[in-house]
């Protein structure tokens, strides 16, 4: 009887964490904006073209990842460059807690924060370097506030990206 208790315990703790899982790939890097597929029930995502030769699909984590709450409030941005996904972001600004953190060390692992420091007034960033994908956590201020902001990318796509972040800082060193 007890083994039996155990193992549905073990086989609902499982699925529960299934269920609370946030898979937010919903594209393959590489792949063009046209195979990005939401529930139809969902809005229409946002695409925004930029000036540094990117388009930004912006999709609330609600659209994709219903079941987890804690990060409701947290925009997932999908940077396409000559229509191929290059780089996933989860942005969250403004939020009292630290739930993209608790995500991002859930499921790419822990790293350490300052000794008596509550995770609320860390600022900072870390890098897991996993397998084919480069992931940035980091917390930043912004004005009024800060943001939480997990990044994602693929290392076949990673001068792709270069490329764009150093047309962005020029034209960022162009506006002082």
């Amino acid at each position: 009887m007890k083994k039996n208790l155990l193992k549905i315990f073990i086989i609902y703790f499982i699925l529960g964490s299934i269920a609370e899982a946030c898979n937010f790939k919903i594209a393959n890097f590489g792949d063009p904006k046209e195979k990005v597929k939401l529930n139809s029930a969902s809005l229409a995502p946002l695409l925004l073209p930029d000036r540094f030769g990117g388009e930004n699909l912006i999709i609330p984590i609600e659209d994709v990842c219903e079941t987890s709450k804690k990060l409701w409030g947290t925009k997932l941005i999908y940077l396409y460059v000559d229509n191929k996904l290059s780089r996933i972001q989860l942005y969250r600004p403004l939020m009292e807690d630290r739930n993209l953190m608790d995500f991002a060390m859930k499921k790419y692992g822990k790293f350490n924060l300052p000794e008596g420091m509550p995770k609320t007034r860390w600022r900072g960033n870390n890098i897991w370097d996993k397998n084919i994908e480069v992931i940035e956590y980091m917390v930043t201020d912004i004005h009024d506030g800060h943001v939480e902001i997990l990044e994602i990318t693929n290392k076949l796509y990673l001068s792709t990206i270069e490329n764009y972040n150093e047309k962005v800082g020029e034209w960022l060193d162009s506006q002082q």
